[in-house]
């Protein structure tokens, strides 16, 4: 399979460009300004995924995309990360249809799992402040792919609570709407975990035009 990734040199990205190349895929790998080491089947491109035009050049004659994009807070506030992230997938969305490739998995965020019967992450008393804006933004680009505004073969992936460097078991469990804690309380997975379970998405097709969520 081709695959298109954008935010490849992400934590969570590195680990899915790995992930990836070790089943035997192709790989056009995308970031801001990272050089990635040379390795077999990977083409790496440096590219802007808020730039629509762009997007639709290099989608063309991929079988599937994946964005691991991130602003990152440590360099911008949540309120300029919710911008960033609103323009970012505006253009990427439209850049894939105009590509003529529809399969494309988006790496979203925590907050729009249910914590509760009807609390979400991000309205729970637990959620950081000051990380909301940028959460909501990411919440509204799951509803508006819920309501069919962008006509693709999409499947949103959120993550647990905590996302961390760790062993790759390739042991966890998959849910879809609500947040997954363990026995102990904790929900949690390995950045390399969550990566087996976005190429099995990517290769089984299970939640087309759904979410899913993993965790131990």
């Amino acid at each position: 399979m081709s695959i298109l990734l954008f935010g490849a040199s992400g934590n969570i990205g590195s680990h899915i460009l790995k992930e990836a190349l070790l089943r035997g895929h192709r790989v056009t790998a995308v970031t801001r300004s990272t050089d990635l080491e040379p390795q077999e089947r990977l083409t790496a491109l440096k590219a802007d995924i808020a730039d629509e035009d762009e997007v639709a050049k290099i989608a063309a004659g991929h079988d599937a995309v994946i964005s691991a994009y991130s602003p990152g807070l440590r360099r911008h506030s949540a309120e300029e990360a919710a911008e960033l992230i609103h323009k970012a997938h505006d253009a990427l969305f439209a850049g894939v249809r105009r590509s003529g490739m529809r399969r494309i998995i988006v790496v979203g965020g925590v907050g729009s799992l249910e914590a509760s019967p009807g609390v979400d992450v991000v309205d729970s008393d637990f959620y950081p402040a000051e990380h909301k804006a940028h959460t909501l933004r990411n919440r509204e680009i799951l509803r508006s792919l819920k309501r069919g505004e962008h006509d693709l073969d999409w499947t949103y992936v959120s993550p647990p609570l905590s996302i961390k460097h760790g062993e790759r078991t390739g042991i966890f469990r998959l849910g879809e709407d609500r947040l997954l804690r363990d026995e102990a309380g904790e929900s949690r997975i390995s950045e390399a975990d969550f990566a087996i379970a976005i190429l099995d998405e990517l290769e089984s097709g299970r939640f087309i035009r759904r979410r899913f969520t993993a965790a131990y």
